[in-house]
């Protein structure tokens, strides 16, 4: 039976290393992502981070004046950073809970306005991510927004350079899980919950490769 425990293990000795310090910049650090998240946040009040990790995302819509905001993470010491940075700033409506996908179950639907995925769905084995994008259509309001990053696409010699474990089929172990689908295969799949409003590849310099970025709308509910 496939499980998160390592992946659980892994993230969070990555955030026991982190303290809980306050957000001030809004930025995210890369011009697409800052585009992605005005965007994201224009005209919202309730935003969910699936994945939140240290919440960072929630913090930086915050302070582009969002209101309810409302994290889920496997990692408790990811959820433990979020809410010590939550302490710090001292503003603002957050909740912090630590769980997989079953957690967003005790969201109301129609409740959200927008949603942020970050390097999460394409790291979940793939049944999780059709129950994390169900969830999401559900408990999104009509029009709603989601912003989705993805890792980059692994290629066949890729996989075989980097010694990378094929678990079955474009489902991968590389260090964590992968599913390594094409963009066109992300978009297809996207199209059949959301309306794809825009899709860009996002370049990191410092790690020479890119990301990708999807915004999407709740359109077809």
């Amino acid at each position: 039976m496939i499980t998160y425990d390592r992946n659980i293990g892994y993230w969070n000795d990555v955030f026991k290393k982190e303290h809980g310090n306050q957000i001030t910049s809004k930025s995210i650090g890369h011009d697409d992502l800052d585009y992605g998240l005005d965007w994201l946040c224009k005209g919202s009040n309730s935003i969910l981070d699936f994945g939140c990790g240290n919440g960072g995302w929630l913090f930086k819509c915050f302070l582009r004046g969002t209101k309810n905001h409302f994290g889920i993470d496997f990692s408790h010491e990811g959820i433990r950073v979020a809410k010590e940075i939550q302490k710090e700033t001292g503003e603002g409506n957050f909740i912090f809970t630590v769980g997989e996908v079953e957690a967003m179950e005790s969201i109301s639907d129609d409740s959200i306005d927008g949603v942020v995925l970050s390097n999460i769905i394409d790291n979940l084995i793939p049944l999780d991510t059709f129950k994390v994008l169900s969830e999401v259509r559900r408990v999104l309001k009509k029009h709603g927004k989601i912003l989705i990053k993805l890792n980059p696409f692994v290629t066949e010699e890729q996989i075989e350079d980097w010694n990378i474990k094929v678990i079955e089929d474009n489902f991968l172990d590389d260090g964590l899980f992968l599913w390594n689908q094409t963009t066109e295969e992300w978009e297809k799949l996207f199209s059949s919950y959301f309306t794809i409003v825009s899709y860009k590849d996002i370049y990191y310099s410092e790690y020479e490769q890119y990301n990708r970025l999807f915004l999407l709308c709740n359109d077809i509910k």
